[in-house]
Order: structure tokens, then sequence, then C-alpha cells
């Protein structure tokens, strides 16, 4: 028997599963959103949201082409014959309990939701929803001087929708000096999940995972800190929610996380599956999966047929798997 030095037969596997996987149809589809709402939410001009008569159209649409499957089903069923779908939604807005999950529960469609640690209960707002409602005030309000602290901190009105996780202090004191209080807004608005909706999602049938502590840029913080964002979400689902499936969705993006941090958190128990942002894409990791962003400038249709041409497309110039 011919034996091969160890990383020769890593690559060697890695080939074959790549080989596989693009054997495969297609991968599971896997669509996520963050918010449905009738209303024009100020502290969300990051991008275009569906309203609830929409919402039930795309459903409608998914459910003609896809069987809708639970989490637990995704993870048993990596390269599944049949064409099945999982919906997810980020951020865990209280939409999701008001608007989403009713709609979800008439249709018997499963989906998981991914909360912030950090947000649950209103403690803390997100920092790109910081930044919308100091653009929603200044569009309503101009304020010479809040944009010119803003300017000389390489911030403007076209640029603010994309600021850092580490410019939160920059957007606080914007708000400052604008009298924009976001306390004030968290307490009189709501926007998030309480820890007692979130358990009663989850006691509905609703999957319930961690999307870390407070919504970083991970590509932009190193490992250690991605770590400790990780764990402290993953703590609180587990300590409130107590879940069969330990599942975690990277924020923005798990573009530039290494492969050996993602295969980490699955080697020490901390997740059982994880999720990317890449589209419909392969995924050479195993139980990592990849997402389509449905919340898209256009028609969401053509969004989506596009979508699966393009996988065609990647597929035969060996671009439809992510290798991190």
């Amino acid at each position: 028997m011919m034996h091969f030095p160890r990383y020769v037969s890593k690559q060697i596997s890695r080939l074959l599963l790549e080989k596989k996987l693009l054997q495969s149809s297609a991968p599971p589809f896997l669509p996520f959103y963050h918010v449905v709402s009738h209303h024009k939410l100020p502290h969300i001009l990051n991008y275009p949201y569906a309203t609830p008569k929409e919402f039930e159209q795309q459903l409608d649409y998914y459910l003609n082409y896809f069987k809708p499957v639970s989490l637990e089903y995704l993870l048993k069923n990596r390269n599944p014959s049949e064409k099945i779908f999982h919906l997810s939604f980020d951020d865990g807005l209280r939409e999701c309990a008001e608007i989403v999950a009713p709609i979800l529960l008439k249709k018997g469609i499963p989906a998981s939701f991914f909360v912030n640690s950090g947000f649950v209960d209103n403690k803390e707002l997100f920092h790109r929803y910081k930044a919308s409602l100091i653009l929603n005030e200044l569009r309503e309000n101009p304020c010479s001087q809040a944009e010119g602290f803003l300017n000389k901190n390489n911030l403007t009105r076209n640029n603010i929708l994309q600021a850092a996780y580490s410019e939160r202090h920059i957007l606080d004191e914007t708000a400052e000096l604008l009298e924009l209080d976001f306390n004030d807004f968290l307490k009189n608005e709501k926007p998030y999940l309480s820890a007692t909706q979130i358990k009663e999602l989850s006691h509905k049938g609703f999957t319930i995972g961690g999307h870390s502590h407070e919504h970083p840029e991970f590509w932009k913080i190193p490992e250690k800190k991605q770590l400790k964002q990780v764990r402290e979400s993953m703590q609180w689902v587990n300590e409130n929610i107590k879940p069969k499936i330990k599942a975690f969705a990277f924020p923005y993006t798990d573009n530039k996380v290494s492969a050996s941090f993602i295969k980490k958190l699955q080697k020490k128990g901390i997740c059982d599956i994880t999720f990317g942002t890449s589209g419909l894409k392969y995924d050479v990791i195993r139980s990592h999966f990849q997402r389509y962003p449905v919340e898209q400038v256009g028609n969401f249709k053509e969004n989506l047929k596009t979508e699966f041409v393009y996988f065609k497309l990647r597929k035969i110039i060996g671009k439809a798997i992510v290798k991190h």
C-alpha cells in the first residue's frame, strides 16, 4: 500500500472533496435577510428591505422551486440531491418576532435567527445603524459643525454608511454635536429583540444562533478578538437558548477569515455549523456554508436568476468553491 506524506494526503483529500462538490447539481440555497417592514426605518439606510407583502411573494417564489428545510436537516445533508433552501435573518431586529415569524409560521417555513449578544434587550446600537441615524438627521437638519467634524475624521455623507467598528467614537461624538441620543432611540424605539422574544422564537421551533457580540468587521480585527466575539455570542445563545445545534453566522462576510479559525470553532465544540455570505457557492470546509444576501438593489427575481447564472459560470471556470 502506498503511503503519502501528511500534507500530500491533505491535498489529495481536498481535491477529491472539491471534485465531489462540483459533481453536485448545486449547493443548498441559503437566502438571508435582516428586516421586513412597512415603515421607513431611520436606523437602516444601509440596504433595501422588503415590505411584508413583498416578503410573502418572495417566499412563494422560493417555494415554487425549493423545499424548505430546518438547520438540522441542512447539517445532516450537506450535499442534498433535492433542491432545498434554509432561510435566515441576521442582527436580531424586533421585526423578526413581530412581522417575520408570523409569516413563516403561517407558511410552515423553518428559519434561523442570528443575534448579536451585545444588542439583545437594546443594550447597544450597531455602529452602522448609528451612522444611518446620523445621516438621516443630517439630511433633515444640516449641521455644518457636525459635518466638519466628520470630514476631519475622513467621513462624509457619501461614506458614513461604511463607517467601521473602530470609528464608533467618531459616530458617538458626531451624535452629540447633533443632539442625537442613541440611548433614547434604543429606549423609545426598541429596534432589537428582547431576550424574552428570542426565547419565544426558539419555543416556536426557530433556530437561534450567534452573530458576534458587537458586529465588528472580522477582517479588520486580529484572530484573538475574532474568537472573543464568537465566544461571547455563543455563550449568550448557549446559556439562554440551549440550542440543539450551535450555529454561528459571520457578520458582514467570512472573507479573509482563515480556514484554520473556522475549523477551530468546530473542533473546539464552539460551533456545529457556521455561515459566510459569498452567495451561491460551495465551501471546502465541512459544515461551513455560504448564504445569499437577498437585500440588494434591483429586482428580486432578476437578482436571483443572475446569481444562479453566475454560479453556473463560476462552476465552469473553477470559481464555484470558497477555499479561504
